[in-house]
């Protein structure tokens, strides 16, 4: 085998990768904006998924005083009812509500049967 044999051979495999080299430069420069776009929707995603908790995530009340009750919620319960329920009559349903709400961490006024409430005193 003579040198000018294995020079050839160098020089294909230089022209092959210089093609290659330039095929993907030419498909980078063509796609950068549909990768960039691609990944900073992926990253939103990601991120929003990270921070969306749930009612059983996170923020659960402290333990029960000795002044305060435990109630589990049944169906067809509603704070309004639960409240009114715990009202000595002088108290505004609105304010207990709030307190209930505020005592269990609560978002809104939706509870969920076999869901536990800590009725605070008022």
């Amino acid at each position: 085998m003579s040198p000018s044999f294995y020079r050839t051979i160098h020089k294909k495999q230089e022209i092959k990768s210089a093609i290659w080299n330039g095929l993907a430069a030419r498909w980078l420069r063509q796609h950068t904006v549909k990768i960039i776009v691609s990944f900073a929707v992926f990253i939103l995603l990601f991120t929003s998924f990270l921070m969306m908790g749930t009612d059983a995530s996170g923020n659960l009340p402290a333990e029960a005083s000795l002044n305060e009750q435990v109630v589990t919620v049944h169906t067809g319960d509603t704070l309004w009812a639960i409240a009114k329920k715990y009202a000595d009559g002088k108290d505004d349903i609105r304010y207990i509500i709030y307190s209930i709400k505020d005592r269990n961490g609560l978002q809104s006024a939706d509870i969920k049967p076999g869901q536990k409430l800590i009725i605070p005193a008022v």
